[in-house]
């Protein structure tokens, strides 16, 4: 489902965001926000496009200077509407949000960094929680330091935040992936331990009735366990690209490839958009390393390699840079071909 960027900062400073280069670009540019006609041809084209449902991210969208305009057009309009936020809002805004009454409208916040905020931030993010409660789910970024600390902290956190706020039981997973310039982002060869982390995760979740799912990201088919080979959890193809939409009506595949950029007037329909992405990102380009080569399920078109993200790793040797940091287990190393 394709996202709409409201704004270019953010009150967080996450090291594994990949967003952060685009929205410095924005920035050095003078661009702080999507402005109000970019943002009526944004609509105009998901309307043209059969579209109802719009995804707002930032930076913080909530920090928009229309942002309550907004979210009443896309009310006329009769769009559902999903922001993904910090939490970190004046309270004023939240209580005008609340006032305003409105029917579709829902927010994934990303409770990431939640327990490191300071009294302040902490402040603002219990009351946005406290106030919209059932309307608000958690998303959760996977990182790195999970993959040393192993436990399952993050995830009884999690459970004791929904139930403080009277939250919808629902958490959404991101893995972290590489950037420029960002850090923490869960290394290529750890994507089987990483699969047998958020396996124990899953379990904890199902049994406390929480429904769980994962972000766009597409692993290797190699480092998924047989067992989970069969679920739609994780994928080892990589062509649903979420497609972002930015302030001047710029357009990318998702962050970690926002250097292919286009211009939304270029296009009649979201449907051109999604093919116009997909022929520029042919399968036979994701290669992690040369083991991909001879992969026979490669071959067959059921693996791509995994998260495009990773070309950001490739030297001039075209090899991929591996995890520094310890094995859970030697043996869930990458080190077998695929095939």
């Amino acid at each position: 489902m394709p996202t709409v960027m409201l704004t270019t900062h953010c009150p967080n400073a996450c090291p594994w965001c990949f967003a952060r280069p685009k929205m410095e670009e924005y920035q050095a540019r003078g661009i702080g926000e999507i402005n109000w006609e970019d943002f009526l041809t944004v609509v105009d084209f998901y309307e043209q496009s059969g579209l109802r449902h719009m995804t707002l991210l930032g930076g913080e969208p909530g920090l928009h200077s229309r942002f309550t305009d907004i979210l009443r057009l896309l009310r006329e309009k009769n769009f559902s509407v999903l922001v993904g936020t910090t939490g970190i809002l004046p309270e004023s805004l939240v209580d005008r949000i609340i006032e305003e009454g409105f029917q579709q409208l829902d927010f994934a916040l990303n409770s990431t960094s939640y327990f490191e905020y300071g009294e302040d931030q902490k402040r603002q993010v219990d009351h946005f929680l406290f106030r919209l409660g059932r309307r608000v789910s958690l998303a959760y970024t996977i990182t790195e330091k999970d993959l040393v600390r192993t436990g399952v902290e993050p995830i009884l956190d999690r459970i004791a935040m929904m139930i403080k706020f009277n939250l919808y039981r629902h958490l959404q997973f991101q893995i972290a992936v590489p950037g420029e310039r960002n850090r923490l982002f869960v290394p290529f060869d750890r994507y089987r331990d990483l699969a047998e982390l958020v396996r124990g995760w899953f379990a904890i979740l199902r049994n406390n009735h929480i429904c769980c799912g994962l972000d766009c990201h597409c692993m290797p088919s190699c480092a998924i366990p047989e067992d989970l080979r069969q679920t739609d959890f994780f994928r080892s193809t990589c062509d649903r690209f979420m497609i972002d939409i930015g302030p001047g009506g710029d357009i990318w595949p998702c962050f970690p490839l926002s250097q292919q950029g286009s211009k939304l007037e270029q296009f009649g329909s979201m449907g051109d958009i999604y093919r116009h992405f997909n022929r520029i990102n042919a399968e036979e380009c994701i290669l992690y390393d040369e083991r991909c080569r001879d992969c026979s399920e490669r071959e067959a078109g059921s693996c791509h390699g995994g998260c495009r993200g990773f070309q950001h790793l490739r030297g001039p040797s075209g090899m991929t840079r591996y995890s520094t940091i310890p094995l859970r287990h030697a043996s869930t190393r990458r080190v077998p071909s695929c095939g």
